[in-house]
């Protein structure tokens, strides 16, 4: 197997606008199939980073919510101390949707109050069940996340099945075409008004600059740009979980297919509970050899099977210690 190799020390992201750079901090995106042990490696890795002196937070961003049940710890959505480096909270989905409408309802109220005449509360409210929010609601959570980044070296998110979260690595990228969209409507929209006023005589000259609607895109503009500065930016790395069998090979690689597509490269897949006998068999069956050749830029790594060992503390720092020796992260600032 080929081992991770050279150094996952951050760079310094900047861009002209206030752009937020992450040169402190290490984020590990752990991505899976369903039952491949995605939240499992989660919890190794956090642990491990934390042994190694690593002031670690791991975040589950999945509804189903076992990242406590593995760590050994009931956890709610406030960061709570599992061990003396090692901090673990859980977003709830619902909430925080239901946190994220009702800012956005503050922030839109200011500048759209005279529409509340026709009930646009009620229509805005009806965002909540709208496709597309549990996706928007989890990018404000990882916003919140990136501004933990002073406290914490490492971030270790467990993340939702496959499909949410490719959903959720594209958005910024989608959402960022929408807000320059709607920035150019509005620049014409302001240029036509002036252009009235003029006709007018009023004399009142409009700056873009002065205009709430046009600053509150900006705003957000500049939000957007850094939590895709933390999901893509240097320091961000995937980390894809998969077992020998087909199922979990045919996900693996479309999952790799589509990050590809999205721009996003994958840093190692972990192979969980690795065959003891025979394994280049097994390998050759599931179609995992044949996707180890396609795609030799990744580090493919193996990790044993502990069985029942696996739910103790031993078990996890165990599998830790040559999970971080096989990524040669142990060494980062």
């Amino acid at each position: 197997m080929r081992k991770f190799r050279g150094s996952l020390r951050s760079k310094q992201y900047t861009e002209k606008g206030h752009i937020k750079s992450y040169d402190t901090i290490e984020r590990f995106i752990v991505m899976g199939k369903g039952g491949t042990g995605k939240t499992t490696i989660s919890a190794v890795l956090a642990r491990a980073l934390s042994s190694a002196g690593h002031d670690t937070l791991a975040v589950s961003l999945d509804p189903a919510h076992n990242l406590g049940d593995v760590l050994g710890y009931a956890l709610d959505d406030k960061p709570k101390k599992v061990s003396d480096k090692l901090f673990a909270f859980e977003v709830d989905l619902d909430t925080q949707v239901r946190r994220f409408i009702d800012m956005k309802l503050d922030q839109t109220r200011p500048l759209y109050g005279h529409l509340q005449i026709f009930n646009a509360d009620k229509f805005l409210k009806a965002l909540e069940q709208s496709p597309g929010m549990e996706e928007f609601a989890l990018l404000e959570a990882i916003k919140e996340i990136g501004n933990l980044d002073q406290m914490h070296g490492a971030i270790v998110l467990d993340t939702p099945p496959t499909g949410m979260t490719l959903r959720l690595l594209t958005l910024p990228d989608l959402t960022l075409l929408w807000i320059d969209e709607l920035m150019g409507l509005r620049k014409k929209i302001l240029e036509r008004r002036a252009y009235l006023q003029h006709i007018e005589g009023s004399g009142k000259k409009i700056d873009n600059q002065d205009d709430p609607v046009m600053a509150e895109l900006q705003r957000y503009r500049c939000e957007i740009k850094d939590i895709k500065s933390f999901l893509h930016g240097e320091g961000a790395s995937i980390l894809l979980v998969l077992q020998v069998d087909k199922l979990s090979v045919k996900e693996t690689e479309r999952t790799i297919k589509k990050l590809s597509t999205y721009g996003y490269g994958v840093r190692a897949c972990l192979i969980n509970k690795a065959p003891k006998e025979d394994p280049f068999k097994a390998y050759a069956s599931s179609g995992l050899d044949d996707l180890m050749k396609a795609h030799g830029e990744i580090s493919w790594i193996e990790l044993p099977d502990l069985g029942e060992k696996i739910s103790t503390p031993q078990g996890l720092n165990l599998l830790g210690k040559d999970l971080i020796n096989f990524l040669h992260i142990g060494d980062f600032k």
